[in-house]
This record gives structure tokens, sequence and C-alpha cells, in this order.
């Protein structure tokens, strides 16, 4: 499946992401870590921090998801965020799903995972995720939309939604 077959709102499209696309997708990862801007410690070392988390974040990916896609989200052709799904015959897993802070609170997240939703009911497939247990937002957000809680290992909680 490619995400941008899904039935997504208006002005909302998706294209699988490539290289040339890092940049965008790192600095998605950046927004997401404010606590190290909160450190106090000098600008260049927060960069190369947040640099070395990102490329820890995605081998880890790699690694764990070798046949996960990546797509960057669109809104009337401004590049809004990224999602990564993996698909399996057992379920879909939402690996990764970041919309940039500036364009939070106005549906894309709830559009993109009632996308997902859709495909999984088709395929009747559950959708899993992972998410940070402090990241209250996204939590809402997942609960909202049916998720479920299915573990909790410290830093992060598994959700799955039937």
């Amino acid at each position: 499946m490619m995400l941008s077959e899904l039935n997504l709102p208006i002005g909302l499209s998706v294209k699988a992401a490539n290289t040339t696309d890092d940049p965008f997708m790192a600095q998605l990862f950046y927004s997401t870590k404010t606590l190290f801007y909160e450190l106090g410690l000098p600008s260049e070392v927060v960069e190369i921090m947040l640099e070395q988390q990102y490329r820890l974040q995605q081998a880890s990916y790699r690694e764990q998801y070798p046949n996960a896609n990546s797509y960057i989200l669109f809104y009337h052709q401004q590049a809004v965020g990224k999602v990564i799904l993996d698909i399996s015959e057992y379920r879909i897993h939402l690996v990764d799903f970041i919309i940039i802070p500036s364009m939070r609170g106005r549906g894309f997240g709830s559009a993109i995972l009632a996308a997902i939703k859709q495909e999984a009911t088709k395929r009747h497939l559950p959708v899993g995720l992972s998410v940070e247990s402090e990241n209250t937002q996204a939590k809402k957000l997942y609960l909202q939309h049916g998720f479920k809680l299915e573990s909790y290992s410290g830093a992060y909680e598994s959700m799955l939604w039937r």
C-alpha cells in the first residue's frame, strides 16, 4: 500500500520520502526534542546531540522495521509532516508520525490516522504504535481515535487500535 492511495481531505497529500527529504525529516525530529534546548548547553553542542539522536533513531527504525515506508505529508504543497508505516500480514505499525509544530491542531493528524485506520479495516488488521509517555498531546490524539494502551515500558507506551 502506498499512503498516497489513502482517502485524504482536500489539500492534504503525501509522497514517498527519499534521501533529499532527510534534512526536513531531521528538522521534524529536532522539533520534538525541545528538552535538549532547555539544558542550557551551547547551541552547537545541542545540534550535535540532536543529530546523533536522529541518526540513532533512524538506524533503529531500519533494524526494527526493514520493510517500513516513509512518507512526507503536504498541505497545499507545503511539507507539514512525516509518517513511517510498517505493514505486515499481522498489523500496520505506525513507526513514526510528526506534524510540524506550527501546523498542529488543524486536523492533519486526525485525517492521517483516519485514513490509516480505514486501510487497516479493509485489510482486517490492527494498527499498533509506540508513543513517548510524556507526549500527552499525541496520546490524547491516539485515545480520541480509539487506540488502547497495551503495555508500558518506562519512557514509551504501546497502543493498539482494532
